[in-house]
């Protein structure tokens, strides 16, 4: 509990000040904020109808309306996966300290840290479900399995997926274990897939409260393939699998080596895992055009690997310790190769993760990196806590005065400040923000995202007047002639 406690709190903390000095951006936390509050006040967007588990959150969000309950939420979710690992490799390995051990590496794993490091993900709550359902499928719990699960799919749409493998593996099990008698949960797994694909198809599209940013077909189950679109892979699948190979392959070793590749030999309990294996393999800018972005760096994708890394670990890790050679090396014990994937771990996360100051940095989106600070690009060490923007004070105040009931054109960390509305937020180089009659445009020419021509054009139309500014920091607000 000391170790959840602490990673819960700490980022809690580190997302805060990410948010208060504007190294965060619309997309994608500054739209999930809105789309929070939107629910919590009764309009429902496309998001929210298609992560159903936003509905949930908008009721934690009611008690205290602010961007720091959902990082504080996932923050503490996202912990809690612990309590499922330790569980399942107490049951599995017999030794409850070498559950502890496998908690332990579970809250130390640099991936896990790069799902919390860019804010609020729907789809990164699914990582404890996923995880919670496995659990409950092993001890045979099926009403929790059953709740576990259709959380999970209320986080993503491609859990969908990810289930119709679950039900392969249970049945892959259920041929192993050559009986039948606990067929109810591939049937059942099916069912929910089955039934939240339907509701993909129609809900979003139905009652969804219409935003130009979040247009409801991206989030049915067929309308996602805007976002990752399978038929390019089809069509050009030696250029996927050879973009960015040595990157690809950096990832699959960094995300797998903290568990000295123990899933490999689990692969019934990985096989849920390998969809999304497949699409970092495949992966290149036309496959993910719609909004994917690099699926082999440290971000909110690892959410599909994580859960099944783990679970395959300990099964991993059960077979290699029951082998007979494991059992007639006498100088070889558990804690040694424990105290191996701690150590690296540890390694893994001093090179690869943006809290080591020796870490590679990752651009979630524009003015948003796992670095969250302002940093020389050829120095070998770089900071690790959020440091403000120049002036973010003032730009809180610019940001205060714009009617809650106006569109906006701005950069992106920015307009993560802008979710208290119903209006628009459009964001300088994100879909949809060419040509549009924005309420309002607030510009800071100290912060990253500004398109310098796109507002000249904008100004030069003579449909804007000047409204407040800071010339000497170039803070301008602008309001459309009404």
């Amino acid at each position: 509990m000391i170790g959840i406690c602490f990673q819960a709190t700490f980022f809690t903390v580190y997302l805060s000040q990410k948010y208060d000095y504007y190294r965060t951006g619309y997309f994608d936390f500054g739209s999930a904020i809105q789309t929070v509050w939107m629910a919590s006040e009764g309009h429902f967007n496309a998001l929210a109808l298609g992560r159903p588990i936003t509905l949930i959150v908008s009721v934690l969000f009611l008690l205290y309306p602010h961007p720091q309950t959902l990082v504080a939420f996932q923050s503490f979710w996202i912990a809690i996966g612990a309590v499922p690992i330790f569980l399942l490799a107490r049951d599995q390995l017999g030794n409850q300290w070498h559950a502890a051990a496998f908690a332990g590496l579970y809250l130390m794993y640099p991936a896990l840290w790069g799902v919390n490091q860019y804010e609020y993900h729907d789809l990164a709550l699914s990582i404890p479900f996923l995880a919670f359902a496995i659990y409950f499928y092993s001890v045979r719990r099926l009403p929790f399995y059953v709740l576990s699960l259709g959380l999970a799919l209320a986080s993503s749409p491609f859990i969908v997926v990810i289930a119709v493998v679950l039900a392969v593996s249970f049945l892959i099990d259920n041929y192993a274990s050559k009986s039948l008698k606990h067929g109810r949960y591939p049937v059942l797994t099916i069912c929910l897939a089955t039934l939240f694909g339907v509701y993909l198809q129609i809900v979003p599209q139905m009652f969804s409260y219409q935003l130009p940013t979040l247009g409801p077909s991206s989030y049915t189950l067929t309308g996602s393939t805007l976002y990752l679109n399978p038929a390019t892979l089809l069509s050009q699948p030696l250029a996927s699998l050879a973009y960015a190979a040595q990157l690809k392959a950096i990832y699959l070793f960094e995300i797998l080596a903290p568990v000295i590749f123990l899933p490999i030999l689990a692969l019934r309990k990985f096989l849920p895992a390998l969809p999304w294996v497949g699409v970092v393999i495949l992966y290149s800018p036309s496959v993910g055009a719609g909004g994917v972005g690099p699926v082999y760096e440290y971000s909110q994708w690892s959410s599909f690997l994580i859960p099944f890394i783990f679970i395959g670990a300990i099964y991993g890790f059960k077979r290699i310790i029951q082998s007979k050679y494991f059992l007639h090396q006498r100088m070889m014990r558990r804690g040694s190769l424990l105290s191996v994937m701690m150590i690296i771990s540890i390694t893994v996360a001093i090179f690869s993760s943006g809290l080591s100051p020796l870490g590679k940095p990752v651009t979630f989106s524009v003015g948003d990196s796992s670095v969250p600070t302002d940093f020389n690009s050829t120095s070998a060490l770089h900071g690790v806590w959020p440091s403000p923007v120049q002036n973010y004070s003032v730009l809180d105040w610019f940001a205060s005065q714009i009617p809650q009931n106006y569109s906006i054109l701005t950069q992106n960390p920015i307009g993560s400040k802008l979710w208290e509305r119903i209006a628009p937020v459009y964001v300088f180089y994100q879909p949809g923000y060419k040509n549009v009659n924005a309420d309002a445009i607030l510009i800071d020419t100290q912060v990253q995202g500004l398109c310098t021509s796109c507002v000249n054009t904008v100004i030069s139309s003579g449909n804007y007047a000047l409204y407040l500014s800071y010339p000497s920091e170039g803070i301008f607000l602008y309001f459309r002639i009404r």
